[in-house]
């Protein structure tokens, strides 16, 4: 048993002689710098945020979950939803969003580049040093949805164009166009 040992120990050392001078020459990868992984974490850019357009327009009658209402009466629903839209979705719920607000806002800080500046110094003043957990705002984009259902079915097109336009399935498109009757009455 002892020659099945040392054969065992010499192809592990013959292995890794051969992975080093397989990689002789070349460089070792470089890690990324900190400011290259936090670039990483910044917020995708977003030029539209039909969501918060749609809750300053249409949608003012739509109800806002409490949190975001609350921030709704300091920056106003347009900044507020877009606030919700533009922060990043955190962990495995699709529901939890959660954001920081420092209590010294520098000007080329994300919420700045979100929501403007006079705003942002108002969250800022307003919420200093806390960690908002901003809901999904379920019943604004149900509303939204169902009011985009209705216009492509009023511009004459059928479910299955609506569902593949949109991305979802025809019994969805279904659901959106009943709970259009809903919100027609409650939209501006």
């Amino acid at each position: 048993m002892g020659v099945v040992e040392d054969l065992k120990a010499e192809v592990t050392m013959l292995r890794k002689l051969l992975d080093q001078t397989q990689r002789a020459g070349q460089r070792a990868p470089a890690k990324p710098s900190p400011a290259a992984v936090a670039e990483q974490y910044s917020l995708p850019n977003v030029i539209r945020f039909p969501l918060a357009e749609f809750a300053a327009g249409r949608g003012q009658r739509v109800p806002l979950p409490e949190t975001v209402e609350e921030i709704a009466e300091v920056i106003g629903r347009e900044k507020a939803v877009r606030l919700v839209e533009g922060t990043r979705q955190r962990g495995t719920r699709r529901w939890r969003r959660h954001l920081y607000i420092p209590s010294d806002m520098p000007e080329d800080h994300r919420i700045v580049s979100l929501i403007g500046w006079d705003a942002a110094q108002a969250l800022s003043f307003s919420h200093a040093n806390s960690v908002l957990e901003l809901p999904s705002c379920h019943s604004l984009r149900k509303a939204y949805l169902a009011d985009v259902v209705a216009k492509m079915a009023g511009q004459g097109a059928d479910q299955a164009e609506i569902a593949s336009e949109l991305g979802i399935e025809r019994k969805t498109v279904a659901n959106l166009l009943d709970l259009a009757e809903y919100w027609a009455p409650r939209l501006v």
